[in-house]
């Protein structure tokens, strides 16, 4: 799990954020649990998932189109 003072650059944050989500999930969180650690919105926490299974699945990708979420931040993330 990566720490607060870790830096992620920015073309690799949507796989740390899948991971972070994949940990939560394991440790039986709920969506809302982690949609708000990550700062992101529950749609967004089903994608990071859908990328953390398809990683674990063996493929380099998700097979989901990557699209832009607004969280309530009004951050735009693109998976």
């Amino acid at each position: 799990m990566l720490d607060s003072t870790d830096y992620v650059e920015p073309e690799d944050r949507p796989a740390a954020w899948a991971d972070m989500a994949r940990e939560y999930a394991a440790r039986r969180w709920l969506r809302h649990e982690i949609a708000f650690a990550l700062c992101v919105d529950e749609p967004t926490v089903d994608r990071l998932l859908a990328i953390g299974e398809a990683v674990a699945g063996g493929t380099t990708r998700a097979t989901a189109t990557p699209e832009a979420a607004t969280t309530e931040r009004g951050t735009d993330i693109v998976l």
